[in-house]
């Protein structure tokens, strides 16, 4: 009874929305594969994708010739019950005939249309694997940051350790081992708090690559990438094959032909009736032949035309806006770049092996009772900071390449 129950709880919650929904889980995950987990996964591309497969069908629709239409007429029918004899019955059909080029130019402006969502959708792709860059390398950083707390924490307890080896030898006063024990207690906070960050970073990692219920354990991937760093001038070179750049021309390419199409919808379509007539009175078969034609009296399309011609004018604004916003960046992104690149050499050759020296040669003497814990204490805080910039540092180079290398002009699959 019991067991029925608890089954029975169970299923009730489990009907619950996102209950108990399954959670995926990955232990190890590369930026290789996180990159091609948000190619599958990511709800912005998918929708990219069905806005083009939208406008292919526009496309295609938009070249249809009208349909003919089929025509009963029953005239002059009476009120009363009683029969009319010239009561007349007509049957046919009805095209409307498209004059000029209209449905050509209709076809093209739509076809230009899914060129800019084509367009839109490699501009989508790339802001996507750079936003997957990103997350990574918080990740990255967050993982080796947590790690290098973790030895922090670890070298204080040591000294902890040593500082009670000195008081029993009557060296230090009971003082210094509540001031190591603080410091290690602080050190523990810090411990917790770069864990939170940690997995903090890997939850927004899992929301990058358009799975939120993705559960990444760790993350797998070095801070210190070897690459070379182009040239500025060869990445301006490259702003105009950006996708972004792209679908806005692609975009001035589509207003264009909508002024065309505008001209051309200017042209009244034609429609024209073949009609069987039934005379009554005399008991003949008529044939009778219609053609209409709109007068263009009071709707010549002018506002439509205006309209499309102040839509180009935007979109050629829009090139050159975008332009000016991709070259800024660029540089801005390059900038920062080479400072940090800069700043990482200064850490490897300078800074670190300075800050390891200093650090080992003031334990060393407080572990042979040369120098008391107020003089460890300091340096290990200053050696704990110049650790954990230097993180930053990598991490500032992996994000600031990765605004870079969008500039290089790859090529990207759809």
């Amino acid at each position: 009874m019991t067991t029925l129950i608890l089954l029975t709880l169970v299923g009730v919650f489990c009907g619950a929305p996102g209950v108990c929904a399954a959670i995926s889980q990955i232990e190890l995950l590369t930026l290789d594969q996180a990159l091609e987990m948000a190619e599958r996964r990511h709800p912005q591309l998918a929708e990219t994708r069905a806005l083009v497969d939208a406008a292919s069908g526009r496309a295609q629709q938009a070249g249809t010739f009208p349909n003919p239409e089929a025509i009963l007429w029953a005239q002059q029918i009476p009120f009363q019950s009683y029969p009319v004899p010239d009561r007349q019955y007509l049957a046919g059909f009805g095209q409307t005939i498209p004059l000029g080029n209209r449905l050509s130019k209709a076809r093209e402006a739509e076809l230009l249309e899914r060129e800019v969502r084509l367009r839109g959708l490699d501009s989508v792709r790339r802001q996507l694997r750079k936003r997957v860059h990103g997350s990574f390398a918080t990740a990255l950083y967050q993982e080796s940051a947590f790690q290098a707390q973790t030895y922090i924490t670890s070298g204080l307890g040591m000294l902890v350790t040593v500082t009670k080896a000195r008081l029993d030898a009557g060296d230090v006063i009971p003082l210094d081992i509540a001031r190591s024990e603080m410091e290690l207690a602080r050190a523990e906070v810090e411990l917790r708090r770069s864990e939170s960050l940690r997995k903090q970073g890997l939850i927004a990692l899992a929301a990058a690559v358009g799975d939120p219920d993705l559960e990444v354990k760790s993350v797998e991937g070095s801070l210190e990438v070897a690459f070379e760093v182009p040239t500025i001038n060869s990445l301006a070179a490259n702003l105009f094959t950006q996708p972004e750049l792209q679908a806005a021309e692609a975009g001035v390419r589509a207003s264009t032909a909508r002024v065309d199409l505008a001209k051309a919808e200017r042209i009244p379509d034609v429609r024209v009736e073949a009609l069987y007539h039934r005379l009554e009175v005399s008991g003949q078969n008529t044939f009778d032949l219609g053609l209409s034609i709109p007068l263009p009296l009071f709707n010549r399309s002018q506002g439509r035309l205006r309209e499309a011609r102040s839509e180009a004018l935007a979109a050629e604004a829009r090139v050159h806006q975008l332009a000016n916003e991709l070259s800024s960046r660029l540089r801005e992104s390059y900038v920062a770049l080479t400072t940090a690149l800069d700043n990482l050499q200064a850490f490897k050759t300078q800074i670190l092996p300075k800050a390891k020296t200093v650090l080992e040669s003031a334990e060393l003497r407080y572990a042979s009772g040369d120098s008391a814990l107020t003089d460890v204490l300091p340096i290990r805080r200053d050696w704990a900071g110049v650790h954990l910039s230097y993180l930053e540092t990598l991490r500032e180079v992996m994000q600031s390449w990765a605004e870079v290398s969008s500039f290089l002009g790859q090529t990207e699959k759809r």
